[in-house]
């Protein structure tokens, strides 16, 4: 009502409704984490994929080769990983993400790390892909060294779509 006593009714029009999302959240995502204990031999300068032998749920996206994550579908990807590692000779150690074997820059992460020490290499990239780009992690090192993989869950990949 209006301070007189009227009553007043008006509709306010409404535009077209837009189109329906998808109603199941992401349309892509997986992963594959690690939680033996163990040693991996690297060569000098040579990249040695880290193992990742358990699945997590996944939609359009595969585990094959071994130890990666193949996405199906084109678009923009979040990728997350994480590594917990110690070496057998103080040296300087690296990890990355690949695309198809090739580092991604922004995931390569090199530490001098001292006999026996644990460190954690892990972080988060977004990044085009094109379907059936294969993604993985590998670490290589200045010399021959044994790296060995921590207790618990000792390495994770995991990739999902925004768009």
């Amino acid at each position: 009502m209006n301070p007189n006593g009227y009553l007043i009714n008006f509709t306010i029009p409404r535009g077209a409704t837009g189109a329906t999302g998808p109603s199941n959240g992401l349309n892509a995502f997986g992963g594959k984490y690690n939680t033996t204990t163990q040693t991996l031999n690297l060569g000098i300068g040579v990249a040695t994929q880290i193992p990742l032998p358990t699945s997590m749920p996944n939609l359009n996206t595969t585990y094959t080769p071994a130890n990666s994550i193949t996405v199906a579908q084109a678009g923009t990807y979040e990728i997350n990983y994480f590594s917990n590692v110690s070496v057998a000779v103080g040296t300087t150690l690296t990890q990355s993400v690949r695309i198809n074997g090739t580092n991604i820059p922004s995931t390569v992460t090199s530490r001098a790390l001292s006999v026996g020490v644990g460190s954690i290499y892990s972080g988060s990239v977004i990044v085009t892909l094109a379907a059936g780009d294969v993604i993985d992690m590998a670490l290589s090192a200045l010399l021959a060294v044994g790296v060995t993989l921590g207790s618990g869950v000792n390495a994770s990949l995991s990739v999902k779509k925004l768009n």
